[in-house]
């Protein structure tokens, strides 16, 4: 569901109840871990080896890896970059961006690492309360440009991992941070051709988390902290690890039972099989 890239930056005029909270320290050190572990994985990994259910092979994850850090550089030299007004449009971009990088695996790693300081200090220089233009038209807090690279970074080391089948642990709580993300840019990913009429409104229980909802009405959809007037359709409880999943489009309903998901509540929860239907996955 969620394909990321990143931005050029504003002054964020907008207050709201993000879904969890962090801070710039949090997140510096969390993507110190997981840059170490992508380094070491994508070094040892099997370049031709291919991730089930993709296109791309380890090579090629590492060259998009790389893509999307250069993004992030052109920001902090110049605050634009290529942006896609489609979410298909930007599954584009990321393949002439990748092809655009094929080189040996070591020194696609070697390019990553040279720009790790200049990505800390565009971090460390963003203030909290800047808006960040992200693809689609849309804009985001400028601490989900730090958390971003988090989510490249676990998620393609998953998807390296699973082609060369070796256990790839995620910490619960980066999922939570994600998360974060997720609620801000899912709305970018509602269906262009989503039947107006739809209205259902989805409670989520995360451990960790505040009580949010997703309003999908009149062709648009809306992830935002639970109000007193909320009245669900239905309440789904789950990890973030799941949630995030599901949301990414990484996972269906099925293999969300298997991991944590629960319906908990609600007026009509058969309503909330039809969620995942409501956003765009390509």
């Amino acid at each position: 569901m969620l394909h990321i890239g990143v931005w050029g930056w504003g002054v964020n005029q907008t207050d709201y109840d993000a879904i969890v909270d962090t801070d710039r320290d949090e997140l510096r050190d969390r993507i110190e871990v997981m840059r170490q572990r992508f380094y070491e994985l994508a070094l040892t990994a099997d370049p031709s080896a291919r991730c089930p259910d993709s296109a791309w092979n380890v090579q090629q994850i590492v060259a998009h890896v790389v893509s999307v850090a250069q993004r992030y550089r052109a920001v902090g030299e110049s605050g634009d970059f290529r942006r896609a007004r489609t979410p298909r449009e930007l599954d584009q971009i990321n393949q002439e961006e990748m092809e655009a990088l094929r080189a040996p695996v070591p020194v696609l790693v070697d390019q990553l690492k040279a720009l790790d300081p200049l990505m800390d200090e565009l971090f460390d220089s963003m203030a909290e309360d800047y808006s960040v233009e992200f693809h689609f038209g849309i804009e985001v807090s400028g601490i989900v440009a730090q958390i971003n690279w988090l989510l490249e970074l676990v998620f393609h080391g998953e998807d390296i991992a699973r082609a060369v089948g070796v256990p790839w642990e995620i910490r619960e709580r980066d999922m939570l941070l994600m998360l974060r993300e997720g609620a801000e840019v899912s709305p970018a990913y509602v269906r262009s051709d989503l039947d107006p009429a739809i209205d259902m409104c989805v409670g989520l229980q995360v451990p960790g988390a505040r009580p949010y909802v997703i309003h999908v009405h009149d062709g648009t959809a809306e992830m935002r902290a639970r109000q007193p007037t909320d009245r669900p359709d239905a309440v789904l409880k789950a990890p973030a690890s799941t949630m995030m999943r599901m949301l990414m489009g990484r996972i269906g309903p099925v293999t969300a039972t298997r991991r944590g998901l629960r319906i908990v509540g609600g007026r009509r929860p058969w309503k909330v099989m039809k969620l995942q239907s409501c956003y765009d996955t390509a």
